[in-house]
């Protein structure tokens, strides 16, 4: 048996969705879940981004904590690297890693340089992509040009 569920998040919207997903899941099958955020090194910036990446983590447990109504034993890490390293690396012995994918990533993901692509090819555990909400676009439909502008795409 794993070492519990691994969820990578980075502030959006699908993160937000993945990390509530990994919570409800944790909560059902009693497992820790260890929330990820991973940061690249800025020369002469490290401690910022690393108190930044530090807090945005404290900040989407205790967001996902509210909006799921309880929570599983959860590990928060902030790690310097790149997301998919990062996110391998830590669930290795993992039962489950979670991910979140944008609704607008469908080109990148074809092409291979999207996170979750990268996760799902070489995983040590099984994966979940967690599709983000819809984005909104609003269109303002008293404009033709923006009427237009939006079926075209």
């Amino acid at each position: 048996m794993g070492t519990g569920i691994v969820v990578g998040i980075e502030g959006t919207p699908a993160s937000r969705a993945a990390l509530e997903w990994a919570f409800r899941e944790g909560l059902a099958r009693r497992a820790p879940v260890t929330v990820v955020h991973a940061w690249t090194h800025g020369p002469g910036r490290d401690i910022q981004l690393a108190r930044a990446s530090s807090c945005m983590v404290v900040a989407a447990v205790a967001e996902a904590r509210r909006a799921v109504g309880g929570t599983p034993r959860v590990v928060e890490r902030s790690r310097a690297g790149a997301a998919a390293k990062v996110l391998l690396s830590e669930a290795e012995g993992a039962e489950l890693l979670v991910v979140g994918r944008g609704h607008r990533a469908g080109v990148v993901d074809v092409i291979g340089h999207s996170v979750s692509a990268e996760v799902v090819r070489h995983a040590p555990c099984p994966v979940v992509v967690v599709p983000g909400p819809p984005a909104e676009d609003p269109i303002d439909l008293d404009d033709p040009a923006a009427v237009v502008g939006a079926t075209l795409g």
